[in-house]
């Protein structure tokens, strides 16, 4: 008789926990790579799920549905070596085909007070990756800001 494959939760990484301010545009990337490789920190995992946590001393214009941040995974195809991307403050540019989300507001957020937003769920391939988020909120994310990812592993039962 067939068996079943399920879903089965993993505990949550805490990819980046002392990220630097980031003024809007800017990228920032995790500290920890996303690793979906044999031997990695998301080995055997199919999807994630992602948590931005930071706050900002001004909150003038992110009111509830603006994007704060978006999020991108961008693969080390070789293992090592990131492609070419753009980290200029301000001015941002990393490759479209590593985009996998934003994270937008649900409210407006209390300047000061760390702020929580999650990803929609993220399917991915088994490589290296580093997750970077670029800041569109129009204000300063302060220094500290913290991502972290939970991964879905498959279990055949």
């Amino acid at each position: 008789m067939a068996g079943d494959i399920r879903q089965k939760e993993r505990a949550i990484v805490t990819l980046t926990s002392t990220g630097a301010s980031l003024s809007n545009g800017s990228a920032g990337a995790a500290g920890t790579d996303f690793d979906a490789r044999a031997a990695g920190n998301f080995a055997d995992d199919m999807a994630a799920q992602f948590e931005l946590t930071c706050q900002w001393a001004t909150v003038t214009g992110i009111v509830a549905g603006a994007v704060v941040a978006d999020l991108y995974l961008v693969p080390k195809m070789d293992g090592t070596n990131l492609p070419d991307i753009d980290a200029t403050s301000g001015a941002s540019k990393l490759p479209f085909a590593a985009f996998v989300g934003s994270f937008e507001a649900q409210k407006t957020p209390t300047a000061a007070t760390n702020a929580r937003f999650v990803s929609a769920v993220v399917q991915f391939n088994p490589l290296l990756f580093t997750a970077y988020i670029i800041n569109r909120s129009g204000q300063v994310i302060s220094a500290n800001w913290t991502l972290k990812a939970i991964g879905v592993q498959g279990q055949y039962t």
